[in-house]
């Protein structure tokens, strides 16, 4: 039976979500416990699953899909608009696991001669070299300083919806001392972690953070991503501290973007209601915004903000509330735990390491939603 258990508060810390589920087995798992652990991640938004060495690719798939049972059968980022022209900054294509039909390997280095029919692969994920304004030095990351690479929420956004919920298998952890996260950003904020692990924020803490007019105005707005977003970001970066843009750079222009079709281009609100408790969550992505469509009531008029700058700058100044150490939460998984969390209200990021610790393999598995999201305002 299904066991669930917040995860203990910890003094100093704001981060009041989380839970470890025990008692099951994935590759076997019946109705009733199924519904225990869909319940737990959309009450506790985190949850790690205990004890899961053995369970098979195939199986990992089945239960995400069983969760949005309308949904297409493929992973996230394996649909049919995201090819090697337009993953852009998404980084190297993705590895699907043969027999599965949509769980991939993430993470770091050469996986094996033969990683369940993967031959010979070696894992490389965007890190926050590619993607920082300000790099560490590879001195100061060779000596344990480390970054969050990019938070974010699971979705190619273009052409599909955002994935309701992301697994994560954890099957192989890099060894070696503790790192420290830096922001890098004149606030000092630092933190000590483990290697191999993935940082969450709470949409739904940042949303209590906005003051009762941005309230207002969130409730009844929506952001429309550009067009094949990842190439569109261009030569932007995002902060040191992993979350919103740094100033400079430049997008691509439309008309220099792979191919694209309008109805594909989707506004998406900016508050996302979560379908169990009725949680809203501030839910935007920054690095992909071109468009606001701002309201400050049911009966105001929209006004259309196409200013990147307007943009930037509205979303740092929220995010600057949240991205603080005491909001972040960053739960221990162990080799064979399976990380399960909503990804409608949480982003989530992971940490970079030296090559030095080894290899990290975790087996992901999400799909595209087969249902947009639901917030106050209405959508088209």
């Amino acid at each position: 039976m299904a066991i669930v258990t917040p995860l203990p508060s910890i003094s100093g810390s704001n981060a009041k979500f989380g839970a470890t589920i025990t008692g099951v087995d994935l590759n076997h798992l019946s109705e009733e416990d199924f519904q225990t652990i869909r319940s737990a991640i959309y009450v506790h938004k985190v949850v790690v699953v205990k004890g899961q060495r053995d369970l098979l690719p195939a199986k990992q798939f089945d239960f995400v899909h069983r969760l949005d049972p309308a949904a297409d059968r493929v992973h996230g980022f394996d649909t049919d608009d995201v090819t090697d022209e337009t993953s852009g900054v998404l980084g190297p294509r993705f590895n699907v696991i043969p027999g599965s039909t949509g769980v991939t390997i993430v993470g770091q280095g050469y996986q094996g001669d033969n990683h369940y029919g993967l031959k010979g692969i070696t894992a490389k994920s965007t890190t926050h070299f590619d993607a920082h304004a300000e790099p560490l030095s590879p001195k100061a990351f060779a000596s344990g300083a480390t970054r969050f690479g990019a938070f974010h929420f699971d979705g190619v956004i273009y052409g599909s919806y955002p994935s309701r919920v992301t697994t994560l298998r954890c099957v192989r952890t890099p060894k070696g001392p503790d790192l420290t996260v830096r922001w890098d950003d004149g606030s000092g904020y630092t933190m000590t972690v483990k290697p191999g692990l993935t940082a969450f924020i709470d949409s739904a803490q940042m949303y209590s953070m906005l003051t009762d007019k941005e309230r207002e105005i969130a409730d009844h707005s929506r952001w429309e991503p550009a067009p094949q977003p990842y190439v569109w970001t261009g030569t932007r970066k995002i902060r040191n501290c992993g979350l919103g843009m740094a100033p400079g750079g430049e997008t691509v222009p439309l008309e220099g973007l792979p191919a694209w079709v309008p109805e594909k281009v989707y506004r998406f609100p900016m508050v996302w209601v979560n379908p169990v408790t009725g949680v809203r969550s501030f839910q935007v992505l920054p690095d992909v915004v071109r468009k606001f469509y701002l309201k400050k009531g049911t009966d105001e008029e929209e006004e259309v903000v196409e200013d990147g700058e307007r943009i930037r700058t509205f979303l740092n100044d929220i995010i600057d509330r949240i991205l603080k150490p005491e909001n972040i939460l960053i739960p221990m998984y162990e080799e064979g735990d399976v990380v399960m969390f909503n990804n409608w209200e949480v982003m989530h990021s992971s940490i970079d390491f030296p090559t030095s610790y080894g290899t990290r393999t975790m087996h992901q598995c999400h799909i595209p939603s087969s249902t947009f999201p639901t917030g106050p305002a209405p959508v088209k």
